[in-house]
């Protein structure tokens, strides 16, 4: 039974994203929950479909699109809403779709795409685990009550956090400072006096929309508030804790501020801004672009083996999966490259599919999903 919802407004999307990036969530039970950013949030039956309620969710304003999926748990679906124009966490009713608690967040100068994960702590309370731009959180999923944070390990994450025993791993470049200031004056400072005046900023393209929400976000966390960016703010805003991000393990029982105590450890040489890290057989997968794949021990962060998938060079949106005693990747152009799951891994085959692949596959039942830009595909073992 096909369904529709009317679109509200437009969250301007980078070109590789799209207007309904993230995905589902389900109750594993009949209902699945999508998040469309240009409407809300929305549930379904999922055998045919039929519309259980809907929720509008007023404008986000996200820098390069919305791509955060909700999360489902014992009859609550949770966003992460981490823009430049607003961040919270909120907390929905999977039966009605009211909203039951929101808690904001600090905002950052371009916001973050990361979707959060559940974990229980050993005293029985489960916490939302939350990357957002400047913090990482776990917040009780209860009342939203932010239990512990830390600054410093995310700054504008896309990749979703991967929690796993008693750790979390969240995963962006090493803070690289501010972009240039003189592109910047090149481009949208029209009456050429060194300020970049928010109404210089004009147009509907998407680097025009993009760059006006970043320079009043900038304005109005960073600046006066008085409709102009100055080289001090500009940089003000770019600017990042000395060693924020990277791939970072943190542990996940703490209390109150836990900076100085909660990351174990944190890696920054070459890391990816798009794909996580997958923990599979005792140790991190981690791809990004260029084809460069490298495992790495989870408990000290030595690096095992890095070299490059050569048949699959080029750029990496899809997280790598595993199963069985195999790893796969698949970059932008369709490319596929599957490796023996060790850590001194090897090639075992790669292929084509000739057709862009941003979504992740999915592994189940002895088979393989992937969805590329024109089709739907299913691989199993002959």
């Amino acid at each position: 039974m096909a369904q529709s919802l009317k679109r509200a407004r437009v969250e301007t999307p980078n070109p590789l994203n799209g207007f309904t990036t993230p995905s589902i969530a389900t109750d594993g039970v009949g209902k699945v929950f999508a998040f469309i950013p240009e409407f809300g949030l929305a549930a379904y039956e999922s055998g045919m479909g039929r519309e259980l309620w809907a929720m509008p969710i007023a404008a986000l304003g996200g820098v390069q699109g919305i791509a955060v999926s909700p999360v489902y748990f014992e009859g609550r679906v949770y966003l992460n809403i981490d823009t430049p124009e607003q961040a919270w966490l909120g907390s929905y009713s999977a039966g009605t779709g009211k909203l039951e608690w929101k808690v904001e967040r600090p905002m950052g100068t371009l916001g973050g795409y990361s979707t959060p994960a559940i974990w229980k702590n050993p005293a029985g309370k489960t916490l939302l685990i939350a990357a957002g731009a400047n913090e990482l959180t776990g917040n009780d999923i209860k009342s939203g009550e932010r239990v512990w944070w830390v600054r410093g390990a995310t700054i504008y994450p896309a990749a979703p956090v991967l929690v796993s025993g008693d750790s979390v791993y969240t995963i962006e470049p090493a803070g690289e400072g501010a972009p240039p200031w003189q592109r910047t004056l090149d481009q949208y400072d029209k009456n050429k006096d060194g300020i970049v005046e928010l109404a210089e900023v004009t147009g509907d393209a998407p680097s025009p929309v993009i760059w006006r929400r970043i320079l009043s976000s900038i304005d109005r966390n960073s600046g006066n508030k008085d409709g102009k960016v100055t080289e001090a703010e500009f940089n003000a805003g770019f600017a990042t804790p000395d060693g924020a991000g990277g791939l970072v393990r943190t542990k996940l029982d703490n209390k109150g501020d836990a900076t100085k105590t909660a990351i174990q450890w944190r890696y920054t040489k070459g890391v990816p801004y798009v794909t996580a890290p997958v923990l599979y057989k005792d140790l991190l997968w981690v791809v990004r672009n260029g084809g460069i794949m490298m495992t790495l021990d989870p408990a000290t962060d030595k690096v095992v083996k890095e070299a490059r998938l050569k048949d699959a060079i080029g750029e990496y949106y899809a997280q790598p999966v595993a199963g069985g005693d195999h790893v796969y990747f698949i970059n932008k152009d369709g490319k596929i490259s599957v490796t023996t799951a060790k850590g001194e891994w090897e090639m075992v085959s790669s292929g084509s599919l000739e057709d862009d692949a941003i979504a992740t596959p999915a592994i189940s039942g002895g088979r393989i999903y992937i969805r590329t830009d024109k089709a739907l595909w299913c691989f199993a073992k002959g």
